[in-house]
């Protein structure tokens, strides 16, 4: 053999065994993914409830948002009536918000009787006008709260209100001004409320669905206030889960029978 042909067989021998060396890593890391995930299942648990008491539900469509989840919050006062709170991005295209930009989002805000409300937590099927309220969801976790919690939460739909209220305005003179100079103040003045930190905005990997959902509640509840100020998770399917397992007063419910593909999106969707 020359040292030519050495030299080959030898190349092909290491490709080999760095192939093979990635397939053991491959299969590793596919392992303690799954270990984590079995970690992280819930399972379904009630929590005290008392006749006449309000309360808060947070909520997760497992296969919204491209199967990554979508959250909303639910606060039901003492005769059984439901509001949902439902934020996205508005401002943004999907590409700029992949790509890290900020903008001001749009808060969803329906409203049903004691009725519509239980249907919907029995079955899963929430049918209102606004974005991400006609669609179907999977799986709750669920605490009581006094009247006055009951008001504080609906207290924090007030910012990301004016934030809209602006920016519609602000965008309304942009679409009409015909003067070039003014049209581009407005332009500018649009990008500036897009980066404004003072409001809420809607950041896909920072201020998402899931994190307004629980800013929204944290004024009433300390362990989710304490999760959310140090969570790492970015999806709603994961942060649904890591908090259900830490806040044992919550409660755990599903939400009508789940499919197939949204049985596998909650378990393998955790981070």
């Amino acid at each position: 053999m020359t040292k030519r042909e050495f030299k080959e067989v030898n190349m092909r021998g290491q490709g080999r065994c760095i192939l093979e060396l990635g397939k053991k890593l491959c299969v590793i890391l596919a392992l303690t993914y799954a270990c984590l995930c079995l970690s992280m299942r819930l399972s379904v648990r009630e929590t005290s409830y008392a006749e006449g008491e309000c309360m808060l539900y947070y909520i997760v469509n497992a296969d919204g948002m491209k199967g990554l989840g979508h959250s909303i919050l639910m606060v039901v006062d003492g005769e059984g009536r439901g509001t949902v709170l439902s934020f996205n991005g508005m401002q943004r295209s999907l590409s700029e918000s992949l790509m890290g930009k900020s903008g001001i989002g749009k808060l969803s805000v329906g409203v049903m009787d004691a009725e519509e409300t239980k249907a919907f937590l029995g079955s899963g099927d929430l049918s209102l006008e606004g974005d991400q309220l006609a669609d179907n969801y999977d799986m709750a976790l669920y605490r009581p709260i006094t009247r006055e919690d009951y008001r504080i939460v609906l207290e924090q739909v007030l910012p990301y209100r004016e934030a809209e209220e602006g920016f519609t305005v602000l965008y309304g003179k942009w679409v009409t001004e015909e003067d070039a100079a003014e049209k581009a103040e407005y332009r500018r003045a649009l990008e500036q409320m897009a980066e404004d930190e003072s409001l809420p905005l809607y950041q896909i990997y920072t201020n998402n669905c899931d994190h307004a959902a629980r800013m929204m509640a944290s004024p009433v509840d300390q362990d989710l206030f304490d999760y959310t100020y140090g969570a790492w998770r970015m999806t709603p399917n994961g942060n649904l889960k890591a908090f259900g397992k830490k806040a044992e007063k919550w409660g755990v419910m599903e939400l009508g029978e789940q499919t197939l593909a949204e049985r596998i999106l909650m378990f393998l969707v955790s981070f």
